[in-house]
């Protein structure tokens, strides 16, 4: 898988951030920017972390060969996997989550539990990802993923808490199917790899 696969199982698993960041946005009485900051570095830091720890975990079983056909395996367990991230967000989507509506204080730490609980997702994403080996230049692919992560998160954590605190949280079931969508797109192209 080259820089847009990843690009794209990283902005799909973003998704479900900012729908949890749009709630909180929509409940704030008033947004403070220098903890929305460490908020933003806090998520990027538990998304990196949980990633990276699902990459390495299979890539150094590759690297042992303790894995037979690992390409071919990989990238059709990445399929299965991505297809199971999308099934989540559509689940989201269409379920049609009581939104308790007060007002609250902005904290790191309320924000925290939301990454957290979709923390299990991305270290999914991280197996997948460590067993198709998408890059064989290690260092260069751990910059670029970071790249990725950082950038998209606190994209969508800033985008969310602003577009609920300006909207309200009406638009959630649109970015879960936008997420879905691209993870689909990134399990098909996973195993489009795997049969070619």
């Amino acid at each position: 898988m080259n820089w847009l696969g990843n690009l794209l199982i990283i902005v799909g698993i973003s998704f479900d951030v900012y729908a949890a960041m749009e709630v909180r946005g929509a409940m704030l009485a008033k947004i403070k920017p220098q903890i929305l900051i460490l908020t933003s570095l806090l998520f990027t830091l538990i998304q990196s972390m949980f990633f990276f720890g699902g990459y390495f975990i299979t890539h150094e079983m590759v690297y042992h060969n303790e894995v037979k056909h690992a390409d071919q395996l990989g990238c059709e367990m990445a399929s299965i996997i991505y297809f199971i991230l999308a099934a989540r967000l559509i689940h989201k989507a269409i379920r049609h989550e009581e939104i308790e509506e007060k007002r609250e204080e902005m904290s790191i730490k309320t924000y925290a539990k939301i990454i957290i609980a979709g923390a299990f997702y991305t270290l999914l994403a991280g197996l997948a990802c460590g067993l198709i080996r998408s890059n064989q230049n290690l260092p260069m692919y751990f910059w670029m993923m970071f790249g990725f992560i950082l950038c998209t998160t606190i994209a969508v954590v800033l985008a969310g808490v602003y577009t609920g605190y300006r909207y309200g949280c009406g638009s959630r079931p649109k970015f879960y199917i936008v997420g879905a969508a691209l993870l689909i797109i990134g399990g098909i192209w996973s195993l489009v790899v795997a049969l070619s």
